[in-house]
């Protein structure tokens, strides 16, 4: 859970510093909330404790993955913008 709210406090800092990629950087915060709204429903839906832990983990592992590539992909674009304007 600290992971996660790290990379969603990374996300929302690095809208500020490279506005020219901020869709990217949305698209992750958006994953990152979809990924909380499914643990949630996974609790809730999976009745065996095993399988619920295993589909969890398999979930967060598959958005934190996808939420890193978004903001490394989003991080090194805004970069390489401010590169170009120098």
């Amino acid at each position: 859970m600290l992971f996660r709210s790290t990379l969603i406090g990374f996300g929302v800092l690095a809208f500020s510093f490279f506005p020219p990629t901020r869709t990217l950087m949305l698209w992750g915060v958006c994953v990152q909330i979809a990924v909380m709204l499914g643990r949630i429903a996974i609790e809730h839906r999976v009745r065996d404790p095993a399988i619920a832990r295993q589909t969890l983990t398999v979930v967060e592992l598959l958005g934190d993955g996808v939420t890193v590539a978004l903001f490394a992909i989003a991080t090194l674009g805004g970069i390489m913008q401010l590169g170009a304007e120098v």
